[in-house]
Formats: C-alpha cells, structure tokens, sequence
C-alpha cells in the first residue's frame, strides 16, 4: 500500500468509525492522516502500536474491521494495537512496558503537545533510557484550534526532553507520510 492509498483508507474509515459512534466519543484524525500513515507503515506487523483516540483509526491498515475499533479501551491485540487510553501521557509508559516485554521487537506510541507536560511521560522516557527498551516516542507538535486553547505546556521542545534523557530524536514534517514513514523505519533499525 502507498503513502496515498492509506491516507485514503485512514480517511474512509475515519468516516465510518465516526459515523458509528466511538466510545468514550469520536475525535476525528483530521490533520493527523500522514503522521499515522507514515508511522503504521513504518513499524513490522510484530511490533505494538500505541495509539491515541484520534489515530486509533490507523488500526485499518493492520486490517481490524472499522467496528472493532469503536471501542476504544478494546485495543486489537491480534494486531498488536493497544487499547486507546484518553490519558496519553500513560500511553507512553504502557509502550515502554510493551517494548520491555519483549526486546525483540519494538512499540510505537502517539502523543501530542499537551502530554509532554505530564509527569508520566518524563517517567516513560526516563524508564525507556534506563532500559534502553525499543521505544519510539511519535509527538505531533500541531496547532490544538480554538476548542482546545493550551497554552505553553513545557519549557522544553519534546525532542529537547527526549535528548536530556539520552534518547535519539528525529524531526519530520508531519504533513509528509514519506517524512514520517522514513524517520520510523530508521529509528526502528536503530
């Protein structure tokens, strides 16, 4: 599948996931189709992925049907998509405790600006250095919009805490699936 074909299924299943009324509500991917895409594409069908509400969507192009991912808090084990928790922070430290599970392989999870500012994440990435586990952190830095006014959440980029804590950082244009798709599959070698 090519970086079109999927941001065009990301979009048709956003559609039909949001038309059947997702649980605990509906947040569109809007915005958001390259930096899923890219990353989906990027990980091996073995390794977890670790998606927010609003990239749960992504899950399609591991090939669950759009009504197994109405429930957000199901997760798709057989794919390996952990359930969508709305605390993203905590996403980040059940990837690291899923790459710690198994070393062989890596996760994947997406967070956004907000969760930078939680202490759960500082706990991930100090938890993810400490273990030197195979974790990919994927923040989209991107405009909230008026319904969600944030002001500054951290004094700090991600890319800057992430280097305080001895992790490797890569910075992408989210707009490019091709961007993205390249920095996870080499950060996943790495």
């Amino acid at each position: 599948m090519n970086f079109v074909q999927a941001i065009q299924t990301l979009q048709a299943a956003d559609a039909a996931l949001n038309a059947s009324r997702p649980l605990p509500f509906p947040v569109p991917v809007s915005g958001l189709e390259a930096v899923v895409a890219g990353t989906v594409l990027g990980l091996e069908r073995g390794d977890w992925w670790v998606p927010g509400l609003r990239e749960r969507v992504g899950a399609v192009l591991r090939d669950p049907p759009v009504d197994r991912l109405v429930n957000a808090a199901s997760g798709a084990k057989p794919y390996k998509v952990a359930p969508a928790d709305t605390a993203p922070a905590l996403r980040a430290l059940t990837a690291v405790g899923l790459a710690a599970a198994n070393p062989a392989r890596c996760a994947a999870v997406h967070l956004g600006i907000g969760s930078v500012a939680d202490g759960a994440f500082h706990e991930a990435l100090n938890l993810a250095a400490l273990q030197q586990v195979n974790v990919l952190f994927v923040v989209a830095v991107h405009p909230l919009g008026e319904n969600a006014p944030l002001g500054r959440q951290s004094a700090a980029s991600p890319s800057a805490l992430a280097t305080a804590y001895g992790i490797a950082t890569t910075t992408v244009d989210g707009s490019s699936a091709k961007d993205v798709h390249v920095a996870v599959t080499a950060a996943r070698a790495a």
